[in-house]
C-alpha cells in the first residue's frame, strides 16, 4: 500500500466559531519545563540554525523577542560559546535559558557537549539531516544521560515512530522535516522523505499516544518542532496545530539580522541563503541560492505573528494549546490553491 502524503499547500482550516473578543488576547507563549529547567517562550517562531540565518545578530533579536534561537554548528565551538557570552554580558543570565548551541553525532562531538555544558550551556541541540540513525539515537541518549539538566532537541526525524525513539532515548523537542525546506534537495536527490504536513500528523498522534500509555512521560512534557517548508503565516498555523515550534528557514534569510553577503544585481539587493548541507562540495542534499534582501527580523516577525494570531482566532482558540485541540482541515485542488492567493488583479 502506498500512502498519501500532504504538505501545507494541499489543505486549508476550515473555520470555526469563535469567542474570541481580541486577536491581542491570544496566548503566543510556549513553555518549556523539565526537571532543572524553566523558561517561557514569547512565541513559538524559531529561525532556523543555518549559516546564513543565524548569527551574532539574529541571536540577539531573538533574545530580545523572548524566543527560542538556535545557533548553528558550522562555526568553531569558540564562536559558538562566544555568541552566548556576548549576549550574557549585554542581557544577563536568562539569555542561556533562550539559546541553544549545535553539536554534530561524532564521537569528538561529545568532547564540544562537555566543552559548552561546563560553560552555563543550557539548551543543546543534536543536529542531522537523519535523525532516525544509530549515531543521533545514541549522541541523544548519551547527553540525556551524562547531562539530565540540558534541554535537549534532536532532529531531524519524518515518522512517529523515530520521534518515539528519541523521546524514550531523552529527548525533549524533536525536530520534524526531512526535505521539505526551500534549499533541501534531500528529496529529489535520494528519493527519501514525507511531505511535511504528513510528517507533522503521524508524530503528533504518536506523541499524543505515548504521552497517555508511556509511564515515563508523566514527569516531563515531550515537545514538537515543526522545520522546514514554511512560506508564511497560515503555513505556521498549520504547522501549530500539530507542533509546538515552528522553525523557518527562507522566511528569514536575507534579513538585515542574518549572516551572510549581500549584492546588488540590476539594481535588486540580494543576500546569500546557504543550505546545512551545502558546506560540502557534493551539495547533496541543499543547494547555495539568492533571496532578496528583507526588512529585520523584528518587522518579519511581527507580520507572522498577527499571522498566526488571526489564524487561532478563525479557530477559535485562545491558546496554542486550544489551537491543537481540534484541528479540522480540508484538501483542496489546485483551483482552490488558486483561488486562496490574490487573483485576476494586478497587484501594486
Amino acid at each position: 500500500m502506498i500512502r498519501e502524503g500532504l504538505t501545507f499547500d494541499d489543505v486549508l482550516l476550515t473555520p470555526q466559531h469563535s469567542t474570541v473578543k481580541s486577536r491581542s488576547d491570544i496566548d503566543l507563549t510556549v513553555k518549556l519545563k523539565k526537571k532543572g529547567f524553566d523558561s517561557t517562550l514569547q512565541h513559538p517562531v524559531v529561525p532556523a540554525n543555518m549559516q546564513t540565518v543565524i548569527g551574532y545578530e539574529m541571536a540577539e533579536a531573538i533574545y530580545d523577542s523572548g524566543g527560542l534561537g538556535i545557533v548553528h554548528r558550522f562555526m568553531s565551538t569558540e564562536d559558538q560559546l562566544g555568541i552566548l557570552n556576548r549576549l550574557e554580558m549585554l542581557r544577563g543570565r536568562m539569555v542561556w535559558n533562550h539559546i541553544a548551541l549545535s553539536v554534530g553525532v561524532k564521537e569528538a562531538d561529545k568532547n564540544t557537549v562537555k566543552y559548552f555544558v561546563d560553560n552555563g550551556v543550557e539548551i543543546l541541540c543534536v543536529d542531522v539531516a537523519h535523525g532516525d540513525s544509530q549515531q543521533c539515537m545514541e549522541m541523544t541518549h548519551w547527553i540525556a544521560e551524562t547531562y539530565p539538566e540540558v534541554l535537549l532537541i534532536s532532529g531531524n526525524v519524518a515518522t512517529g515512530s523515530a520521534a518515539e525513539h528519541l523521546w524514550c532515548l531523552g529527548a525533549d523537542i524533536v525536530k520534524v522535516g526531512v526535505g521539505p525546506g526551500s534549499l533541501c534537495t534531500t528529496r529529489i536527490e535520494t528519493g527519501n522523505g514525507i511531505p511535511q504536513l504528513t510528517a507533522l500528523m503521524d508524530v503528533a498522534e504518536k506523541k499524543n499516544k505515548i504521552v497517555r500509555l508511556n509511564p515515563l512521560f508523566d514527569e516531563r512534557s515531550i515537545y514538537i518542532m515543526a522545520d522546514g517548508g514554511i512560506k508564511n503565516a497560515g503555513d505556521m498555523v498549520k504547522a501549530l496545530c500539530f507542533s509546538d515550534m515552528v522553525m523557518a528557514g527562507n522566511v528569514f534569510a536575507g534579513s538585515k539580522d542574518a549572516p551572510g553577503k549581500t549584492m546588488v544585481i540590476d539594481g535588486i539587493c540580494y543576500k546569500e541563503y546557504v543550505g546545512s548541507s551545502t558546506h560540502k562540495a557534493n551539495h547533496i542534499e541543499g543547494i547555495a541560492a539568492l533571496v532578496p534582501c528583507k526588512g529585520s527580523f523584528d518587522s518579519i516577525l511581527v507580520k507572522l505573528l498577527e499571522g498566526i494570531r488571526s489564524g487561532c482566532s478563525y479557530q477559535g482558540a485562545h491558546s496554542l494549546a486550544e489551537l491543537r485541540e481540534h484541528p479540522e482541515f480540508i484538501r483542496i485542488t489546485n483551483a482552490g490553491l488558486k483561488e486562496s492567493h490574490p487573483h485576476d488583479v494586478v497587484i501594486k
